[in-house]
């Protein structure tokens, strides 16, 4: 994989292209991670980055261009950021070093897949049986817990 699929003058500025090129991209670069860690169980770093600065870009353009998705396409790319939601654990698998990058990032608290470690944290901590004696979170504690706030 790699940056080939996108022209390096394309990165330089996400919102000189189309959402609708970005969402083809994320949805490319998303597909292609999860068939690699469902074929071998590992991936290099730089793969599940691509993943994470697609969507980046994706947000960028959108907000340079409100309108730039149809109904559909907003349609599959909620699809699409509930599939990389559910597989939060491989990005945190393959990106061990997430919570470095996001403190040098500085991303907005609404680009949530930065947080796709803490996601894959709570995700796992509900798999996990509670004690008989203990209630199940109420809504706003499953909420800071997901979103670490």
């Amino acid at each position: 994989m790699g940056d080939e699929a996108m022209p390096r003058k394309k990165r330089d500025d996400p919102t000189a292209i189309s959402p609708t090129e970005w969402l083809d991209e994320y949805a490319y670069h998303l597909h292609f991670f999860l068939r690699w860690m469902d074929k071998y169980g590992r991936s290099e770093h730089e793969e599940a980055d691509i993943v994470l600065f697609t969507r980046e870009d994706l947000a960028q353009a959108l907000r340079a261009h409100r309108d730039g998705l149809t109904k559909e396409q907003r349609k599959r790319l909620r699809e699409l950021d509930n599939l990389l939601k559910t597989n939060a654990k491989l990005i945190a698998k393959a990106l061990p070093d997430l919570p470095r990058l996001r403190q040098r990032l500085k991303p907005p608290r609404h680009h949530w897949w930065w947080w796709l470690d803490r996601l894959a944290q709570q995700q796992a901590s509900r798999h996990k049986i509670a004690p008989a004696n203990q209630s199940p979170p109420t809504e706003g504690q499953e909420r800071r817990a997901r979103w670490g706030s």
